[in-house]
């Protein structure tokens, strides 16, 4: 029964907030413990040699703050748990640490997505970590970025290749490191718009991708998305959703996990798309965190000589049926 109601209340509204499923000293603290820990690498190799001692000792949110003055290409690689999108090389970096596999393998949120998807599950390699400073501390170029700053009004189905989109049903896993609030810029979405289906997107703010007509859902009803740590929510892959400034004076960190049935495609080939529940043990075959960092590797080898890692043609139907203006 359990199954049936929060699957179905999902599928009714887009979205579905779980409380008290993760516990923030064992599963979020590590992972905030692996992002210092790679904050103290960029600060030995990018700051001033008479800095270094000084900055190390600073606290979280100071030493991050500290670097993204550095001028550090793409510095939201290095906390970002995928390659980049384009021109992969042999030193690109990306966020894959055991903490993380423990969360992606957590069985507390995989009892979760079993009740949505069912017994058959896999790792979606569509997944982000976020490190969201207030947005007066951001440079002007970082405002509407979607790691850093405001992600636009999309759908998660959006960002798959075309089998993916068509093919794919996705689950999307949202967790916050800190109490998420409608000041420190919470996500929004509007109640059962997912019903709609996949609608037609733009390319927005730097390529990103931003749902067509989106500046029609700004006087709709929102539903704000806030959360305490501990809580995860659930998204349907057709909800559509975005998040709203940080006008706090703190950092809003969280990760996004995506989970698929089993048997479909991942919709981001060649990226690591692997079993972590099935009836079937042989299934299993990822077992451990170095056999997951083995597979990005195998991942990255096989990008390095494309232009573009993964892609994902914006859904655009010829003939307008699926703009949101010829819906709403």
């Amino acid at each position: 029964m359990m199954t049936n109601r929060l699957k179905k209340k999902l599928y009714e509204n887009g979205y579905l907030i779980v409380k008290n499923v993760l516990n923030f000293r064992r599963d979020l603290k590590p992972i905030l413990n692996d992002m210092e820990f790679v904050m103290d690498c960029l600060i030995q190799k990018y700051a001033k040699k008479k800095d270094i001692k000084k900055v190390l000792n600073f606290d979280f949110k100071k030493k991050y703050s500290y670097i993204s003055k550095l001028n550090i290409y793409d510095l939201d690689q290095y906390f970002n748990t995928r390659l980049p999108r384009d021109h992969v090389k042999k030193d690109s970096d990306y966020f894959a640490t055991q903490s993380l596999w423990n969360l992606i393998n957590n069985k507390n949120i995989l009892d979760v997505v079993e009740k949505i998807l069912g017994k058959e599950i896999m790792s979606n390699p569509v997944q982000n970590t976020r490190i969201k400073q207030p947005e007066k501390k951001l440079p002007k170029g970082s405002i509407h970025d979607g790691l850093s700053g405001r992600t636009p009004w999309h759908q998660d189905a959006a960002v798959l290749n075309s089998r993916g989109q068509k093919l794919t049903d996705m689950v999307t896993v949202w967790i916050p490191f800190t109490k998420t609030t409608r000041k420190n810029g919470c996500m929004i979405t509007v109640k059962k718009i997912n019903k709609m289906g996949l609608l037609n997107h733009v390319s927005g703010y730097r390529g990103q991708v931003e749902l067509k007509n989106s500046e029609l859902l700004d006087d709709m009803e929102h539903i704000h998305l806030e959360a305490n740590v501990g809580d995860v929510i659930l998204l349907h892959k057709h909800s559509i959703h975005c998040s709203l400034p940080n006008r706090s004076n703190d950092f809003r960190i969280s990760a996004d996990l995506r989970y698929n049935i089993a048997g479909q495609p991942s919709g981001r080939e060649p990226l690591p798309n692997f079993y972590v529940r099935s009836k079937n043990k042989k299934n299993l075959k990822v077992q451990n965190f170095k056999q997951w960092l083995s597979l990005w590797e195998k991942a990255k080898e096989k990008c390095i000589p494309r232009k573009f890692a993964f892609k994902y043609p914006l859904p655009t139907y010829k003939d307008n049926k699926k703009d949101l203006s010829n819906l709403v």
